[in-house]
């Protein structure tokens, strides 16, 4: 990985920053040893099915403009040549004339015994192709039996970016939703945008809708609380379109979509407008916030205009009350720990709540406080920045459970960062398969900077829990490239986490590879993904190690 620079230029990032001037030579977050993965049973029967995936991320082509992709794709259960029969394809980039959608007509992919893989989506797209490389999970049955979801990355010379693979299982859509989106827009140059709220369909109409969105960061008290009607159909792929209006009944803005139904309980979005993109995900909608701790992560742009990450818990008391919260962050490379965070949420109207944080830091040592419109689901509770402050920063936030402990077991794990020199700044994704040994973790990782897939490289390192704080730890790399807290969730089953580096900053997620206790959880959640524009921080020192 190379060092952080400070930079002026636009990215459109899940987290940039500002960084230093050195240049840190060598590539990836592994060893560079020749990479041996662990023996757990997986093979090209644990991919059969019509699967639904998606990955926001960065294009290589184009000074990193925004590139997402979704669809769908049936593989055959036998691996190799022309065992995938179909599907298709939704792609939308800045730099392409325009977002298309096209049919997948063949295939290849592989899945080795760690459930590491890639398919080979061939389509009138970008070339010939899309390839992605994936880490699989595992139904009930175990490794054996066939895999109902996987994380992905983008692992080709187009770009580079991360998200899900999810086995389809088609319904009809019923009850009502809450959605995150993120991505941006482009007026010249990429802007950061991003929105989150909950419609409940009824016979293709939108009813009963809210939505809040974050355009920049200039206004976005002003975008809050929003009167959300249109239309959604569910398919392989449905549509949808979103129209927006203030209090006094003006239109806000319009958006339309290609969904595509994963099951009744969840549906994946991507816009198909010009001049703007926003992707993510819907869940069946909830409408409280229990008595619990919560882990959460959250990343984009702080009050400064500086790219940032954070990642940490909050205790609500299931009345109004917040408490006993900790953050960490990592703002343009330095890492810090606040604890203590206290405060409110409001009461819910639609299965829209307001979470007010005091004491919370958001870049600015003058602004110790933040508020994000929550919208739970049962994917989790989707966040966006609301307040003043002028920040763009959204994430989501997932209950703990009662286990608190990292297991001894195999995990599967994505992250998506970046890094860069002069004024040049890269996305990269990493996939990981790793399995745990008492504080130890041994595995392998594939990289992608920025459209330059990488070989295998051995991930392995140790963790160390802080004893303090349940649930709450770090993770050391042995090669020194990937340090990272990590705040578990959903009882042990999956781990959210927070790049602690001082020449690399990024966000992602490890969970159980070879459990049933990961559906319906982060399991099916890709990282929200932002426009970084306003990059004029300096980069501040490195990362407490």
């Amino acid at each position: 990985m190379n060092s952080l620079v400070s930079t002026l230029r636009v990215r459109r990032v899940l987290l940039a920053l500002a960084a230093a001037a050195s240049l840190f030579l060598t590539a990836g977050c592994g060893s560079s040893s020749p990479a041996k993965g662990n023996q757990v049973g997986f093979g090209n029967s644990s991919l059969s099915g019509t699967y639904v995936f998606s990955s926001t991320g960065s294009d290589s082509t184009v000074n990193g403009f925004l590139l997402a992709v979704a669809g769908s794709f049936t593989a055959n259960g036998s691996g190799g040549n022309n065992n995938i029969t179909g599907g298709m394809i939704d792609i939308n980039g800045f730099s392409l004339t325009g977002p298309f959608s096209t049919a997948i007509t063949g295939g290849t992919y592989s899945v080795n015994s760690d459930g590491r893989g890639k398919v080979t989506l061939n389509c009138n797209c970008i070339g010939s192709s899309i390839t992605l490389d994936f880490v699989l999970t595992a139904s009930s049955g175990g490794p054996s039996g066939v895999s109902t979801h996987g994380l992905i990355t983008e692992f080709d010379g187009n770009g580079s970016g991360s998200g899900t693979l999810d086995l389809q299982n088609s319904g009809s859509l019923q009850g009502a939703y809450s959605f995150g989106l993120a991505g941006g827009s482009l007026s010249g140059n990429q802007l950061p945008l991003a929105m989150v709220g909950t419609f409940t369909p009824n016979n293709g109409s939108i009813t009963a809708g809210l939505a809040d969105i974050n355009a920049n960061g200039i206004i976005p008290g002003l975008l809050s609380g929003l009167t959300l009607t249109g239309s959604v159909t569910a398919g392989s792929p449905g549509t949808a379109t979103f129209n927006a209006y203030n209090s006094s009944d003006q239109l806000v803005a319009t958006y339309n979509f290609d969904v595509y139904m994963i099951d009744p309980t969840h549906l994946k979005f991507i816009e198909t407008d010009t001049g703007q993109i926003l992707a993510g995900d819907a869940f069946t909608q909830q409408t409280s916030l229990p008595q619990s701790v919560y882990a959460y992560t959250a990343q984009g742009l702080d009050s400064t205009g500086t790219p940032m990450a954070m990642g940490g818990f909050f205790t609500s008391d299931g009345s109004s009350g917040i408490n006993t919260g900790l953050e960490d962050i990592n703002d343009a490379g330095i890492v810090t720990e606040v604890t203590g965070i206290t405060g409110n949420f409001t009461p819910f109207a639609g299965g829209r709540t307001e979470i007010n944080l005091s004491g919370f830091n958001n870049g600015n040592p003058a602004i110790q406080n933040a508020t994000f419109a929550a919208y739970p689901s049962s994917g989790g509770i989707q966040l966006l920045e609301i307040d003043a402050n002028l920040g763009v920063t959204g994430g989501f936030a997932l209950p703990q459970g009662s286990s608190t402990t990292i297991a001894a077991a195999n995990y599967a794990l994505n992250l998506t960062a970046i890094n860069g020199t002069n004024q040049t700044l890269i996305e990269e994704d990493d996939i990981a398969q790793f399995a745990v040994t008492g504080s130890n973790y041994t595995g392998v990782e594939d990289i992608n900077d920025q459209g330059s897939p990488n070989p295998p490289v051995n991930f392995d390192g140790t963790f160390a829990v802080d004893t303090a704080v349940a649930g709450h730890g770090s993770g050391t790399s042995s090669s020194g490239q990937f340090n990272f807290n990590y705040f578990l969730a959903n009882n042990g089953a999956t781990a959210l986490i927070l790049e602690t580096d001082g020449t690399q900053l990024g966000v992602g997620s490890f969970e159980f590879q070879t459990t049933s206790q990961l559906q319906g959880g982060l399991a099916h959640i890709a990282v929200p993904r932002l426009v970084v524009t306003r990059t004029h921080g300096a980069f501040r020192g490195k990362a407490k190690q």
